[in-house]
């Protein structure tokens, strides 16, 4: 179980489809503590998957065993994300309006601009948030990284370090020729890429990622060097799209110094205990829950 399925696990809880039948058997398909679980809801949840894993070429019974494998794998990760909410509401974990605002102002402004109820959503993005903060309370007080450890896995990264310049890059790609001077003008006004992608899925795409120089095109790469760290290039024309790139950080040749990746390997390290450390400590959460599945 990881994190990243916890919080996602939580968005799709609340931007599950409205829309889906509710000519769906409402059975119960899990009860974990006081908390009844049922088909309807998992349904709901499994309603964008359904959709990108069932074509209409696919038959009933393949379609049937599509569904029964997601529902199983979703009921797995909700009991999980059930077991982590009664924790937290057991310890007396409180989210603040001003936490929430701050913390989610971003999926406020989506959700305003789709019509959503507000007050809804700002129920259930709590409920999300009381889960994170749980978590990392908890995961926190229970992992140290000693200053040894930090200086052992420097030593090891500075020994596979690939002296190859390398560019950390985010690219837009626009589908829309009529779209890209606006979108140009808002990343210019401080708009972030993700922010442009989020309010134009269908006409964009967005990654980050990070390239050796000698991967990189030479006429993007003379681009590129004009710029400084946070800086971003004008629009490129790339086959039937454009691109617009901001350079993240360019690392030369020479390994970084100690203290310029501490807080990068310190982050590393931390993920990887706090992973091992949810997955035994969640199990154990489990065992002690009364937990009853009937899918």
């Amino acid at each position: 179980m990881h994190l990243l399925s916890i919080i996602f696990l939580s968005l799709l809880l609340f931007f599950a489809s409205k829309g889906f039948s509710a000519q769906a058997i409402n059975k119960i398909v899990a009860i974990v503590g006081d908390e009844i679980l049922t088909l309807y809801e998992l349904d709901q949840m499994g309603e964008p998957y359904y959709q990108k894993f069932i074509k209409p070429e696919t038959s009933p019974e393949e379609a049937e065993a599509i569904k029964n494998k997601i529902r199983r794998d979703l009921l797995d990760q909700w009991i999980e994300d059930t077991v982590i909410g009664l924790e937290a509401k057991k310890y007396g974990i409180k989210v603040t309006d001003a936490e929430l605002n701050e913390y989610l102002k971003e999926e406020l402004k989506q959700a305003e601009a789709q019509g959503l109820n507000l007050a809804e959503v700002k129920e259930k993005l709590k409920d999300r948030l009381m889960k994170i903060k749980f978590i990392h309370l908890t995961v926190r007080e229970k992992i140290a990284i000693p200053e040894e450890e930090l200086k052992k896995a420097y030593e090891i990264k500075i020994k596979n370090f690939d002296p190859t310049p390398k560019y950390q890059l985010e690219i837009l790609l626009i589908k829309e020729d009529l779209l890209v001077k606006d979108l140009y003008e808002q990343i210019l006004k401080g708009k972030s890429f993700q922010e442009i992608y989020q309010a134009n899925r269908e006409q964009t795409l967005y990654f980050r990622e990070i390239f050796k120089e000698e991967e990189i095109d030479k006429n993007i790469l003379q681009e590129l060097k004009k710029l400084k760290p946070g800086e971003v290039t004008e629009p490129l024309k790339r086959g039937e799209a454009f691109q617009i790139i901001r350079l993240i950080k360019k690392e030369e040749g020479q390994p970084p110094a100690y203290e310029e990746v501490k807080k990068e390997l310190y982050e590393e390290l931390f993920q990887k205990k706090a992973q091992e450390y949810l997955e035994k400590w969640i199990k154990e959460l489990k065992e002690t829950k009364f937990v009853k599945v009937y899918l």
